[in-house]
């Protein structure tokens, strides 16, 4: 189960302001009247202050729920262009474009969404902050393209710097000038990804094929002064670490590294453990940098306790693995490192390292029913992790798992977990949180040995403030295993009313993938 958790980061235009007589945008009919969703992309959020905290403190928090709103509505809709596929798209050229969104999408952990304006309120008598953020899609769109152009423009520069070196015989100042490209291209990628999620795929916007041709030229020039191309795990990840270490070199700070992803699937394999081991003592021993232990996260614990977060996706190009690796700095999202190399896919079949978690196909297909319907910017803020956190979790056999949860208003709570085997298990259902636990760590009690079947899993955790309707269980194993298929289960975790300011309803989901080793 691993949490697709993709923590957001937002730069915005106007502070807040506290208003002296109620806003109209409180009222959940007025917000979608005056800022209806065609024009508007919004984030809401309010928060009860229970424990007294100053004002200040809890606006603020309150302003930062309402901004992870509004990013997760972006995150959900640039996920389900890449999940939809080519059906959605007509033209050789949009499928095309597709495509290129879809592998540069997952090319970053955070997104930085510019331009958005956010409002405050606190209401004394009843002792509620409320925050709302929005942003026009038009000046959206306007930010977004321009900075495509603009980016463009630095990678043209840098590129013409490294080329003038490179004839002029230094290729020492050339290599630091290419290397510096990968964020950029990390930062076109991010704009291009937005764009599309606010539904503009055209060339002259998204400009993917100008992309294309210069992080062609700047591939070749990076390959042929130091080659990119690995033949074994250890050289691939000694070329990672000093690639981030030219960008970085005094680096200081704390640093997560996360295993790394297939594609665009969000599941691990054998292969991304060997690399993480191998990685993980190649930056410290290499790069120097300050690496966290997974093992720092619990109930007691700050989730993000660090400076910094370096992320990798893999992807299968014919006969080698692409692998892309962004260094973001975690407080403001932004690209600062990047690298990219290849693995010849010889060396995983000769060495019995599959880059493919057990049941991929299965857990793939299974992984799509989630898309349709997704539960999108309420104002009940779930939280959900584990023992190792909640990015790009892999155990092995015998490990324990530990799950964690906590929510920002009263609410039931339901987890769900599928088995890589196809089943599924009502872990907790119709739990209630009150008033005494809220934005409170609740650890759920049962603890969970690393055993087979192995392969992609997921959790998947609902809370609403409304009693879920009943899932049909057989008891077996000391677990209640549900008797329905997964498409019946997420209509009765999700329900059918549509959200409003009454009703509300919040998802976390969490990919794991498990293996023998």
């Amino acid at each position: 189960m691993k949490i697709i958790n993709l923590i957001a980061i937002l730069s915005f235009g106007i502070s807040s302001t506290i208003y002296a007589q109620t806003p109209k945008w409180i009222n959940y009919e007025n917000r979608h009247a005056f800022y209806p969703e065609n024009k508007y992309i919004t984030g809401f959020s309010s928060e009860t202050n229970y424990l007294n905290l100053e004002v200040s403190e809890i606006l603020e928090k309150c302003k930062d729920n309402a901004k992870k709103s509004l990013v997760e509505s972006v995150k959900v809709s640039i996920k389900s262009i890449t999940v939809s596929g080519t059906e959605n798209l007509n033209t050789g050229n949009n499928v095309a474009t597709y495509e290129y969104i879809k592998h540069s999408s997952v090319s970053y952990s955070n997104i930085d969404v510019a331009g958005l304006i956010t409002e405050t309120y606190y209401d004394k008598k009843k002792k509620t902050a409320y925050a709302f953020t929005y942003v026009k899609r038009t000046d959206l769109i306007s930010n977004y393209k321009q900075k495509v152009i603009s980016e463009l423009q630095r990678l043209e520069q840098n590129y013409n710097f490294a080329s003038e070196a490179i004839a002029a015989g230094q290729s020492q100042k050339a290599i630091p000038k290419l290397l510096e490209c990968l964020p950029y291209f990390r930062e076109i990628e991010e704009g291009q990804s937005i764009l599309a999620a606010l539904g503009v795929f055209d060339e002259a916007s998204i400009q993917a094929e100008k992309t294309l041709a210069l992080k062609s030229k700047i591939d070749k020039s990076i390959n042929e002064l130091n080659n990119s191309i690995k033949t074994d795990i250890s050289d691939l990840a000694y070329f990672i670490s000093n690639g981030l270490k030219i960008q970085k070199p005094d680096l200081q700070g704390s640093v997560s590294l996360s295993s790394f992803n297939y594609q665009d699937t969000k599941m691990g394999s054998p292969f991304s453990k060997r690399l993480f081991k191998e990685l993980e003592q190649k930056l410290v021993s290499n790069a120097r940098f300050n690496i966290l232990s997974q093992d720092l996260f619990g109930a007691n614990v700050d989730l993000n306790p660090y400076d910094y977060i370096i992320t990798g996706t893999y992807w299968e190009e014919a006969d080698y693995l692409k692998v892309i690796v962004v260094l973001r700095n975690f407080k403001t999202g932004k690209a600062e490192a990047s690298i990219e190399s290849k693995l010849k896919k010889d060396y995983c079949s000769q060495n019995s390292i599959s880059f493919l978690p057990e049941n991929f196909i299965i857990a793939n297909n299974k992984n799509k029913n989630f898309t349709e319907n997704e539960i999108v910017g309420g104002d009940l803020k779930l939280e959900v992790w584990t023992n190792k956190g909640r990015d790009n979790l892999l155990y092995s056999q015998g490990d324990t798992l530990r799950l964690y949860i906590r929510a920002n208003k009263e609410c039931y709570v339901r987890f769900v977990y599928y088995l890589a085997d196809g089943s599924s298990v009502l872990l907790l259902d119709d739990f209630y949180l009150g008033i005494d636990k809220v934005n409170k760590v609740y650890q759920l009690p049962d603890e969970f040995i690393c055993s087979d079947p192995y392969g992609a899993e997921l959790l998947q955790v609902n809370a609403q403030t409304e009693r879920f309707e009943p899932l049909f269980t057989s008891f077996k194993y000391g677990y209640n295993f549900i008797t329905e298929d997964i498409g019946e289960i997420i209509k009765k975790n999700r329900g059918f009313k549509k959200l409003d300011d009454k009703i509300m309803k919040a998802e976390n989901r969490l990919v794991i993938t498990t293996m023998s080793y």
